[in-house]
This record gives structure tokens, sequence and C-alpha cells, in this order.
């Protein structure tokens, strides 16, 4: 394995401080980047654990009834949705160790894709044609991954690393659209496998390291139960059907450098293709094209969404190190789904880490802004926030 120099171990180990915090609900359903190339530029056997909790805060003001749906002609409606996203705690573990002098392996255990949107008995009115109603009330999204990652790396030379790996990740989800005939939906949880590859260069002496990975993605066929209360009909009916999706892939660019004794400069651009994912349940698709005039799906991205990181770390003392580092994800325009409304975000984290006795102890604060957007019914979700925290601590044999 490749060796550091003391001094530029510790200054390396200042860019790790940022990924205490949770990434704060990143990109569309993410919520963390991947760990697979900082571990596996551990020293010798590491393990960690990590937690971390993630609050976001966004509303909707007014809604649109489409033409067509109660008269000829559009109604705009007045309301706020209140808070629509449901806090989330976030768990992760990881184990490296080195197979011999040139190979290494790692152990991820995360949770990479999550969505908890929920939506209250808010009411939305027009006087004039005496609507007042719950537009919205038992509207939600939850949606989990659980992700078991095993990555093996090589040592080409002191300078050049490549790896890759298996993923296998468990998706769990259900939702509801009550706009929509009181529409929900239910998928069995089910498994779907992946893969992972990248190649990395440092020059450890000024902790130079310059990383790419690219991850595949992973396909499912889910057994859905969608409930509809069709127009005239009496009551709800159920289907069981089966629903495709695609999570998608990403290539993501991790880079750092030291800039000052002490200092270094650190962060990634990461590509993931949102634009090719969607959910596209067949029932609520048919509802969709007979209420708005075309089928629309569940959840989909007008575009492929890009997150840009750059951040400050700075060795404090022989055991402190902190950081500060902006996350900016542009907004993709175009309408958002109900069940996550928002466009693109900027937060700021800041983490310390403390080492004593073979173990490093992180911890982080994430607050951030949210993009603002609209849905398919035109209810403007503007000015959200959010703010995370994490612990992560780990420890080197």
């Amino acid at each position: 394995m490749s060796r550091m120099t003391a001094s530029a171990r510790a200054l390396a180990g200042a860019s790790l401080v940022t990924l205490a915090a949770a990434a704060a609900h990143s990109a569309a359903l993410e919520q963390t980047v991947p760990a697979s190339i900082r571990l596996l530029y551990q020293e010798g056997r590491y393990a960690e654990f990590g937690i971390s909790y993630t609050d976001p805060d966004q509303s909707g003001e007014g809604a649109t009834i489409p033409a067509g749906v109660l008269a000829p002609f559009a109604i705009p409606l007045e309301g706020n949705t209140g808070d629509v996203f449901d806090d989330r705690w976030n768990i992760s573990a990881a184990y490296k160790a080195d197979l011999n002098d040139r190979f290494s392996y790692a152990l991820i255990f995360d949770e990479p894709l999550w969505a908890a949107t929920s939506y209250g008995a808010a009411a939305f009115t027009n006087s004039a044609f005496g609507i007042d109603e719950q537009l919205y009330a038992g509207s939600k999204a939850d949606v989990k991954t659980y992700q078991v990652s095993a990555v093996l790396a090589y040592d080409v030379n002191p300078s050049v690393k490549v790896y890759g790996g298996l993923r296998a990740q468990r998706l769990d989800a259900e939702a509801a659209v009550a706009f929509v005939g009181d529409y929900s939906v239910k998928a069995d949880d089910k498994w779907g496998y992946g893969w992972l590859l990248g190649a990395a260069y440092e020059r450890p002496e000024i902790a130079l390291r310059v990383a790419l990975t690219y991850q595949s993605k992973i396909g499912y066929d889910l057994d859905t139960r969608e409930t509809i209360t069709p127009t005239g009909a009496p009551g709800p009916v159920t289907q069981d059907t089966e629903t495709d999706l695609d999570t998608p892939q990403s290539v993501q660019l991790d880079f750092q450098t030291g800039v000052a004794p002490k200092t270094l400069v650190f962060g990634y651009v990461r590509w993931v293709d949102w634009s090719e994912f969607s959910v596209r349940p067949p029932v609520y698709e048919d509802a969709t094209a007979e209420l708005l005039g075309e089928g629309r799906p569940l959840i989909q991205y007008a575009d492929d969404w890009w997150t840009y990181n750059l951040g400050l770390g700075r060795q404090l003392t022989d055991t402190l190190a902190g950081s500060f580092s902006i996350t900016w994800e542009p907004s993709v325009g175009g309408e958002m789904t109900s069940l996550g409304p928002y466009d693109g975000r900027t937060t700021g984290t800041a983490a310390l880490t403390y080492e004593v006795n073979g173990f490093a102890i992180t911890g982080g604060l994430t607050y951030g802004v949210l993009g603002d957007t609209h849905n398919l019914l035109e209810t403007d979700f503007n000015d959200g926030t959010v703010w995370g925290a994490g612990l992560r601590v780990g420890y080197t044999f």
C-alpha cells in the first residue's frame, strides 16, 4: 500500500471532516455520496460507524385545478401545504483492510437513496366557486434503500490505484397522491444489483489525490399494489401490477491538494443520470391520462443533476482538524413531482475531527437552502431550508 508522511497524513485527514454531516437532502432522492475512495486510503485495518440527522423544510403556496376537471377553464385556489418533508436519520458502517502490499478491500453499508414526504390536512379554497378542499391531505412518499458494497483495490504503483466492486441494494417504497382519486401504491421490498469502477492518482508528499468513480444503474422489477377510486365509483379499486425502474448511474470526480502547510483544498464534482429515472405505475399513469389528457409518471426528473463541492481543511493541532465546504446543485428547471418538490440546493458544512489512541471522532453541521419549484397543480414551493448534523467514529487497528 502507498504510504504518506505523518504530516501529509494529518493534512489529508482534514478533508474527511466535511463528510460527517449528512448530504442533507442531496440531488433528487440521494442521501449520501459514495465513501469508497476515502476508505481505500485509510492505512491498515480500519472500521467506522456513522449516524446523521437531516431536517428539510419546504412548503407550497396556492394551486390550480386544471381546465376540464371541474370547469372548462382552470380554477385558481388559495392555500398552503405546510411543511411537506419529514426529518430523517441515516446510518452507515464500513470496514477496510489490506490483503497484501498491493491489494486492499472495503465492505460498506449505507442508505444512499430516500424520500420522506408527508402532506397534512391544509385547506385550499376558492370562495367564488365554493371550493374548500384538503387537496393534498394524505399525499406522501416513503422510499428507503439499504446498500452493501464490496470493493477491491489494487495499487498499480505508488501513485496509481484502481478499484472496482459489486453493490447489492434493497428498495422499499410506497406513495400516495390524494388529488388523483385518493391514489396509493405499495411495492414489495426487492434487491437489485450493480457495480462500480474507478481509478485514483496521488502524490502523498503534497497531499494531492484525484479519483474518478463510476457507479452503474440498478434495475428493479417491482411487484406493486395500486389503489384508486375511479370517477363515479362507489369505492376504491385495488390492482396488482408490475412497475419497472432503474436507480440511476453516476460519475464522481474527487480531488484534494495541499495549498499551504497543514492546509488542504478538497471537493468533488458529481453527475447523476436522473433524466433516465422514471417511476410509472400503470394505474397511476392511466388515471392521470384521464384527468389531465396525458399520462404522467409518479416520479420523474427533467434533466440530469450535477453537484459541485469545494472546501478548505486545516490541521489545527496535532489531534484536531477542521474544515468548511460549500455544496451547490444548480436548478434543472421544469415541473417537479409533489413527492419531492425542490429544485437544486446550496449548503454549507462545518466539521471537526479529533484523533486519539487510534480513534478519529468527527462531528459536523450542515445548513442550506432548497431551490424553488412548482408541481403539476402549479403549487409554488419556495424558500425551503435544510439542516443536518452528523457523527462518525473511526478506529485504526
